[in-house]
Formats: C-alpha cells, sequence, structure tokens
C-alpha cells in the first residue's frame, strides 16, 4: 500500500471537517498560526534586517589562477535550445581557461542527443559530449558524473540549464567576483528571454526572490545556490561529496551543506544570461510544486550548528515558496458542509470562520511582501504588476500541495520542465475548477460567516487567476523563435 500524499490529507482533512469539526479545529489553528510565522519572514525578507555587508572573507592570493568546468546537464531537450545555450560560451571574451561538459542522461530518442554532440565536436577540444543510459538521481546524478569527468585542472564548477545563453562577459564576471572575496561560490540571478514583452510580468514575479530573500541573505552571508549561474569552488564541492539526489532541489541541498561545512558564498545581483520562463501553465505549477517541496525537504537540515541570523535566512529562502492553503481550504469545504448540514452547528461555525482567516493570512502571506518590495524598488507598470500578482495567487496550489507533500515524506520524483514549444499543453486540470465549484457552493450556504465568505472567494479565485497566466504563457511562447 502506497503512503498517503497530500490529496489524500486532503479529503482525509476534509472528511473529518464533516463528521467532526470539533477535532478538525486544532488543526487549523495550528495551520494559522505557522502560516502567520511564515507571512512573517516572508515580509521581513527584504526589510527586516540592518543593511550592512557580511563579514568579510579571506581574499585568495593574487596570483590564484582560475580554471572553469561549466556542466550542462540535459535529459530530451530541443537541440536548436542546446545548441544556442553552447554557442554563448563560444563567444566569451577576457576569460580564464574553461572547459564545457555536456552530459546528457537517459535522453531515449538520438534525434535529441546527436546533433548536440556533432555540435560539441565542430566547437573543439574545449566541449566535451557524453550521452549516458540508466543515470539515477535525475540532474544530480548526471552533474556527478560530469563532476568526475572535469579536467584536473579546473578549479571551479560553473552549472547552467541548458536553456541559458549567458553573456560574452559572463566567465570574466565570474572570475572577477572570485577574485574579490575568496567565496567557495558565486550565485547570480535567474533571468528570462523576453521579460519586457508578454512575459514582463511574469518574469516579474519569479525575480521577487533575487530582489528580497537573495538581497538580505547575502547581507547576512547565508546565501544558497539557485541551479544555474552558480560558480563552485570545485574543493568545497567535492569536500562535502558532490550533488545530492536525495532532495527535488538539489542546488538548495547542496548550498546548505556547504554553509554547514563552513563554507561561504555570495549573490552577485548582476543579469549575465538569460534562459526560458516555463511554456505553459502545467510547466509552471510543475516548478512551484518542485521549489515548494524540495525546499521544505531541505530546511529539516537547517537547525543546529548554524549561528541564529545564519539559520533565520537560510530558513526564509527555503520557505520562499512554502503555505498552507491546503489544510485551510479542506477545513473550509468541509465546514461548510457540516454547517450546510446542521451538524455541530457552532464548531463548524467557529471552524470555517477560522479556516476563512487561514486562507486570508496564505494570500497575504503570497501576495503582500511582493507588492511591497516592487513598490519600494521602482514601482513596474500596472499590466506587468497585474501579471505579477495574478500568478503569484495562482500559484497557491501546487505551492501547497508541495508543501503538505514535502511534510508527509512524500516531496515527489524529479521532473524536468519541458522547453519545447511543440510541447506545450493547455491543459489545467481538474483541481482548481472543482475547488472554483466548491467556492461558490460555500457562497451559497445561508448565514455563512463573513471570514468564511471571503475564504470561499478565495477558494474560487485561483481558477480564472490560472486561466488569465495561461493567457500570459501562450503570448510569451508565440512570441518565441520557432526552434525553442
Amino acid at each position: 500500500m502506497s503512503q498517503p500524499d497530500g490529496r489524500c490529507a486532503f479529503l482525509g482533512l476534509m472528511a473529518l471537517a464533516i463528521l467532526l469539526p470539533t477535532l478538525a479545529l486544532p488543526v487549523v489553528a495550528m495551520a494559522i498560526l505557522l502560516q502567520a510565522m511564515l507571512g512573517a519572514l516572508n515580509l521581513h525578507a527584504g526589510f527586516g534586517l540592518k543593511r550592512r555587508a557580511p563579514e568579510a572573507a579571506p581574499r585568495p592570493a593574487a596570483s590564484q589562477r582560475l580554471h572553469f568546468s561549466v556542466h550542462l546537464a540535459t535529459h530530451s531537450e530541443p537541440p536548436a535550445v542546446v545548441a544556442r545555450t553552447l554557442r554563448a560560451f563560444t563567444q566569451q571574451v577576457d576569460c580564464p581557461e574553461f572547459e564545457v561538459i555536456v552530459l546528457d542522461n537517459n535522453t531515449a530518442d538520438p534525434a535529441l542527443w546527436r546533433p548536440v554532440e556533432t555540435l560539441c565536436h565542430a566547437l573543439g577540444p574545449a566541449f566535451r559530449f557524453y550521452h549516458e543510459e540508466g543515470v539515477t538521481g535525475a540532474k544530480a546524478g548526471a552533474l556527478n558524473i560530469a563532476l568526475a569527468r572535469t579536467s584536473p585542472a579546473a578549479t571551479h564548477v560553473v552549472v547552467v540549464d541548458a536553456d541559458y545563453e549567458v553573456t560574452p562577459d559572463f566567465l570574466a564576471i565570474a572570475a572577477q567576483e572570485l577574485q574579490r572575496g575568496g567565496d567557495a561560490f558565486v550565485q547570480f540571478p535567474q533571468a528570462y528571454h523576453g521579460d519586457a514583452g508578454p512575459a514582463q510580468g511574469l518574469s516579474l514575479e519569479l525575480a521577487d526572490y533575487f530582489l528580497r530573500h537573495a538581497r538580505q541573505a547575502n547581507l547576512a552571508g547565508a546565501m544558497l545556490l539557485t541551479g544555474t549561474l552558480s560558480v563552485i569552488s570545485r574543493p568545497a564541492l567535492e569536500s562535502v561529496g558532490g550533488w545530492s539526489a536525495r532532495s527535488l532541489t538539489e542546488d538548495a541541498e547542496l548550498g546548505l551543506r556547504l554553509h554547514r561545512m563552513g563554507y561561504r558564498g555570495r549573490f552577485v545581483d548582476r543579469i549575465v544570461g538569460r534562459g526560458l520562463l516555463p511554456l505553459d501553465l502545467g510547466g509552471l505549477s510543475l516548478q512551484r510544486y518542485r521549489w515548494a517541496a524540495g525546499n521544505i525537504d531541505t530546511a529539516r537540515g537547517v537547525f543546529g550548528g548554524l549561528p541564529g541570523r545564519t539559520t533565520l535566512q537560510l530558513f526564509a529562502q527555503l520557505t520562499a515558496w512554502t503555505n498552507l492553503a491546503l489544510p485551510c481550504t479542506a477545513t473550509l469545504i468541509g465546514g461548510g458542509a457540516a454547517l450546510a448540514l446542521g451538524h455541530h452547528a457552532e464548531a463548524s461555525r467557529l471552524l470555517v470562520t477560522l479556516s476563512g482567516i487561514g486562507l486570508v493570512l496564505v494570500y497575504l502571506s503570497a501576495c503582500l511582501p511582493m507588492v511591497l518590495g516592487m513598490v519600494a524598488r521602482g514601482r513596474p507598470s500596472v499590466r506587468a504588476f497585474g501579471v505579477a500578482l495574478t500568478a503569484r495567487a495562482a500559484m497557491i496550489l501546487p505551492s501547497a500541495l508541495g508543501t503538505v507533500d514535502a511534510l508527509m515524506g512524500r516531496p515527489g520524483s524529479f521532473q524536468r520542465t519541458a522547453k519545447d514549444v511543440s510541447q506545450a499543453s493547455d491543459a489545467v486540470g481538474p483541481m482548481l475548477p472543482a475547488l472554483a465549484l466548491c467556492g461558490g457552493v460555500l457562497l451559497a450556504i445561508p448565514h455563512l460567516p463573513a471570514a468564511a465568505a471571503l475564504g470561499a472567494v478565495l477558494v474560487a479565485l485561483p481558477y480564472p487567476l490560472a486561466l488569465a497566466t495561461r493567457r500570459r504563457l501562450v503570448a510569451y511562447r508565440s512570441a518565441l523563435p520557432a526552434t525553442a
């Protein structure tokens, strides 16, 4: 028998709220308390700490000779997308020596990886291609194989996703930043093609993490890795055992292990490459689920052995996508059903009131810090602001599922975000329409408490917001080159 996941917990909690609403009250009360703490932590990111630089790290010798090994882990990627990424490295200027290792893992169709192999041969001996079958551990497993095949001369590993086209000065800038402070790693922000067009609001929503959490963590000397455009000391990477497949977010998990071993990194707030946004609503939801589930799973290792200020900032980064909308929604729907049936009326009214308050807290926790951060850092256009806010609210459900799955020890398996326009889908899935229907039914219950009625609106809201976000993603991928 398989272990229950978040969906099972949702149905079970909803049944409990219908049958014994009194027993569901402690659950929703705990969810409200935890959500309030998460909201305060999210609001704190970027605003709460005094603006001061982290303690200076020891500087390396000025004569240190850097040698980069760029690692691209690919799986069933469109060859044209990978080709643009590789060609961008042929244009690097004023940079140290480097090699590029492409580790294609488990791609069944040779038509996808053969052209990349041919291109690597054409680009010269600095570009090496490997195709491997039977690789376990998804991206982490592929990166470990690349690490084992790295040139002995390499001092640093550079991780770049297969769809990221770096700027010609990327490696030169990375070298300058490493020479500045002796950090074990430096992390650059993620950015996206077309972020001035149809994707402007979507990329703005994703940039919120770097605008607030990464900047604040950097001030505390507590920056984590974020998976691409990461430059890591090879000795540090090898000393902590390389990449781990135990987490869906192998990047953040590695960053945490580096901190626990005494290594420190730095966030360099400078755009040095752009990639592709998720091409459809399913891809965006999958990405958000992975971030929430993987980071919560990783957060278990934060506590103990690290300074309090560092722990706070590490935990803030790892819970940036976390929310407890699932238990609040389950108890609202179940308690509303009990109320409509006249079952334990007093307890049911209290339950749906608390559930509605919990959902208000979820939305405020997810959206208010982002809004304040945007206003404080430049006041984007009204249209971009609206798209960003819509996307953030639409992604509350996958984040909630990822949160509960991780808390139950079922964070799912790694799934890549598709980068082929021809494979994009406009499907929404059954859960959002079902929740929208439940929200409408709740509003029809006579004498529903005001907080519960507001909660019912918030239960229904993600469906139309997801449809609006889908339209932006359709516009985005329609504007991409045909080969994307």
